[in-house]
């Protein structure tokens, strides 16, 4: 063991020692004082009854009562012990029991400890438990997907357990495994959308980010559910850029972006495409347009900055054009479910319910069983009631 280090601890052990015996002998120390000016008031008092006796102030029966109550308060106290006495065998046995507990963990730690192991600095230990860590047996997920293959063949109906298959395989970069488990899955799944387009989507990574003729009729699929349709309009664009239609993927990609949620997390994606395909046609991102004839996002951003010292009248002039615009198209190509959706947001955003109120109307005959299509026409409704109540 160090030698400074043994100094330090026999220092600390007779730190510890001298914190537990001072309190012992002040105790008793204390005790002792207290008894001794108590005897001593008790003989100051014996010597005034003897004066007061002696002026007449006490008769002989009352001073014989006194002396007899201060002597019987004189026998009440502990008389200081001799050593070895009961009275000193407490703090005796206390004090030999501290000084024999050092004594008593040295031993304990030669018998159980390792006084002889050298010393390990902090870095040392944690590269040791490092090592453990990376030592100590993991899963097998070769040894897992062998077991879930192994699951499948005699339970081919376990739609869940393909569906594992084909999410691991993935992850794996497996994408020939990944393609069949999901094709699996397809089937079982009575061609559900959500399935499909996973199916599309590793069929696409399959052949080298190559939107395939089957890949493109599993994205086709999708394009009627709201929750798989966006990634579907992704990948179809893409077919088209890929097939050499440049200014028409360019122009799905923008349409894509305008109907997105601002916090989509595939937006900032989808904007990047059409940076870098507006870029391949020399086109200002500014400059673009919806199909519908509303300005692009990238466009809205430079109107907005743009008119950024416009009055409030010049701005709504400016939307209400643009929503005419929309309007405008919608009578010429009025199978546009997601265009009147979409004008019924703007005129729900131009407080004008009753407008809105009637192209809800129109994409619900075209979309009769989408909740969030009623649920708009609802809203538009019961604000249209109350316009129309406060007009009156």
């Amino acid at each position: 063991m160090n030698i400074g280090l043994a100094i330090a601890l026999v220092g600390l052990t007779m730190l510890a020692l001298a914190m537990l015996l001072v309190p012992l002998l002040l105790r008793r120390q204390r005790g002792e004082s207290r008894e001794a000016y108590n005897l001593a008031v008790y003989r100051d008092q014996l010597g005034e009854i003897d004066r007061d006796l002696a002026r007449g102030l006490l008769s002989a029966e009352q001073a014989e009562a006194a002396r007899a109550e201060i002597g019987r308060r004189i026998l009440a106290l502990s008389a200081p012990a001799a050593p070895g006495s009961a009275a000193t065998t407490p703090f005796a046995v206390a004090t030999i029991s501290v000084l024999l507990l050092p004594f008593a963990a040295w031993l304990l730690y030669a018998r159980l400890g390792s006084p002889a192991l050298p010393d390990q600095p902090f870095a040392e230990r944690a590269a040791a438990a490092r090592a453990v860590a990376e030592a100590a047996p993991r899963p097998d997920l070769a040894e897992a997907l062998a077991k879930l293959s192994a699951h499948l063949t005699e339970h081919p109906d376990d739609l869940t357990g393909w569906l594992i298959m084909a999410r691991a395989e993935l992850r794996l970069g497996h994408y020939p495994q990944s393609v069949e488990a999901y094709r699996h899955a397809v089937d079982l799944s009575g061609h559900r959308v959500d399935i499909v387009g996973d199916w599309g989507e590793a069929q696409v990574l399959m052949a080298d980010g190559t939107v395939t003729p089957a890949a493109r009729e599993a994205f086709t699929a999708g394009l009627g559910e709201p929750a798989t349709a966006p990634r579907s309009r992704y990948y179809l664009a893409l077919a088209q850029l890929q097939q050499g239609d440049t200014k028409g993927a360019l122009q799905a990609w923008v349409d894509l972006a305008a109907d997105a949620p601002a916090d989509a997390e595939w937006l900032p994606l989808v904007r990047q495409r059409i940076a870098e395909t507006a870029g391949s046609l020399g086109v200002d991102p500014a400059g673009l347009k919806t199909s519908s004839g509303m300005p692009s996002q990238a466009a809205v951003a430079a109107t907005a900055q743009a008119t950024a010292n416009s009055s409030p009248e010049e701005r709504r002039a400016m939307i209400l054009a643009m929503v005419g615009n929309l309007a405008a198209r919608l009578e010429k190509e009025p199978g546009d479910v997601e265009g009147w959706a979409r004008l019924g947001r703007s005129y729900m955003v131009l407080n004008q319910p009753d407008k809105a109120r009637e192209a809800y109307a129109h994409a619900l005959k075209l979309k009769p069983d989408d909740v969030a299509l009623k649920q708009a026409f609802e809203a538009a409704q019961s604000a249209a009631g109350k316009s129309e109540g406060a007009a009156k």
